[in-house]
């Protein structure tokens, strides 16, 4: 019994491009920068680079900066770390 192939379909890189973006998709991608940054620099196992960020306090509901500063290096000392990078947009 025969089957019907699915058309084949574009990818449709308009949809997600905003209008004023002077850039494509496809020129980020051949873009040698955004291939150096997609690059892994780190292997398993590699201590990972430090991180210095603000400390935030959000117990009231609102964002409030404290006198504190976190540095990845100095909790990597006491236990294991994992960092999940990811966008939640």
């Amino acid at each position: 019994m025969a089957t019907e192939q699915e058309p084949t379909r574009k990818f449709d890189w308009r949809s997600i491009t905003p209008e004023d973006s002077p850039l494509t998709p496809m020129d980020v991608e051949s873009d040698p920068a955004s291939r150096d940054l997609a690059t892994a620099k780190l292997s398993e196992g590699d201590p990972a680079f430090d991180i210095e960020l603000p400390v935030f306090d959000f117990s009231d509901g609102s964002e409030r900066v404290t006198d504190e500063t976190f540095h990845l290096s100095e909790i990597v000392r006491d236990q294991p770390v994992a960092l999940i990078f990811g966008s939640y947009t």
